[in-house]
């Protein structure tokens, strides 16, 4: 369906291949091999915590044990007041 979508938009195959991975994956946290991926995987817990409450204990485990990038914790912190 992704790669459908993106058919005509201009991408090569390996950028198409490389987002319909991606979205295929956003909730897979195993394996994350790239900056890419874990960006996505910090970007969508913090909006999926947002929208859904998530407790600070959840998300403070979140941040120590996926959270990679200086950003994305520096983000986390300043949305949840930690």
């Amino acid at each position: 369906m992704t790669k459908a979508f993106l058919s005509d938009c201009g991408m090569s195959e390996g950028q198409i291949d490389r987002v319909a991975f991606l979205v295929g994956h956003h909730h897979t946290l195993q394996e994350i091999d790239s900056i890419d991926y874990q960006i996505l995987i910090e970007a969508d817990y913090i909006a999926n915590a947002t929208e859904n409450g998530y407790s600070r204990e959840n998300i403070e485990n979140f941040m120590s044990k996926i959270m990679k990038t200086e950003s994305g914790k520096r983000l986390a912190q300043d949305i949840f007041c930690l």
